[in-house]
């Protein structure tokens, strides 16, 4: 292990803002995040993980903020470690013990389409492994849209500077999303969640969009059935004795020979 996790505090990560409307609201693109962090350290370079994943490394001994691409809506860890300029293409995801990798988790995705109301919320909901979902309180809600300059559509964007009948410059576009999810023309984002850690056993989970009055959608709920079966844990292996003669490596595995 060749990297440090210490003399590094302060780390902070915040939705990346792509600009400003006129009444102060910002814009933030979706999928990026600005992590920043405060260290004493003057001669080496800084990776961030995300989820557990390499994200990127600074480029100067002296830079304090990276931004960086996360995959899910519900960001589980984001850490920050110091390594040496010449590890700066090293990957110590394995080595981290901040984020379980190997944990169960499900993961919940669907199309942020045009046709989705601004001011709509996505609302997740579970059964806690009983057998019965509860709508009565979701688990996790957000909203679909970051404010009306998210929502691309006629007169929701740069009007006039789109495809005739829509104003699409705020559109992810053709090739760059979930191909074959959007409207002709445009791909989609996908909308991802994320859970926590589950235990071995069969969950139910849905999504019920509501509108901005917080009305929930009376149409037909799709209902995922997700069943969990944990991977054994790693056997522990150390080295029992080694005859250098010979060449003979004997291995303890969970104790025994």
């Amino acid at each position: 292990m060749v990297f440090s996790t210490t003399n590094i505090d302060k780390v902070r990560a915040m939705a990346f803002p792509a600009g400003m409307l006129s009444d102060g609201e910002l814009v933030s693109l979706s999928g990026l995040v600005l992590v920043s962090w405060r260290s004493s350290e003057t001669d080496k370079l800084f990776q961030v993980y995300v989820n557990g994943r390499w994200a990127g490394t600074t480029s100067h001994p002296q830079q304090r903020m990276l931004l960086v691409e996360y995959e899910h809506l519900h960001t589980v860890a984001i850490e920050v470690i110091a390594v040496e300029p010449a590890e700066k293409d090293t990957d110590y995801s394995k080595e981290l013990s901040g984020f379980v990798g190997d944990a169960c988790h499900a993961i919940l995705s669907w199309p942020k389409r045009g046709v989705l109301p601004l001011g709509g919320k996505a609302n997740v909901y579970w059964d806690g492994g009983n057998g019965q979902i509860d709508y009565g309180e979701p688990l996790a809600t957000w909203d679909i849209w970051c404010g009306q300059a998210d929502k691309w559509g006629w007169g929701l964007d740069a009007y006039g500077k789109g495809d005739f009948g829509y104003s699409g410059t705020g559109a992810i576009g053709c090739g760059r999303g979930s191909f074959g999810w959007g409207e002709f023309g445009f791909d989609a984002e996908l909308q991802e969640y994320q859970s926590e850690s589950l235990a071995a056993g069969t969950y139910k989970f849905a999504v019920r969009l509501s509108d901005r009055l917080g009305n929930l959608d009376e149409g037909e709920v799709d209902v995922v059935t997700i069943s969990v079966d944990p991977l054994p844990e790693a056997p522990g292996v150390t080295i029992a004795s080694y005859d250098e003669e010979s060449d003979n490596l004997v291995l303890n595995i969970n104790g025994t020979m």
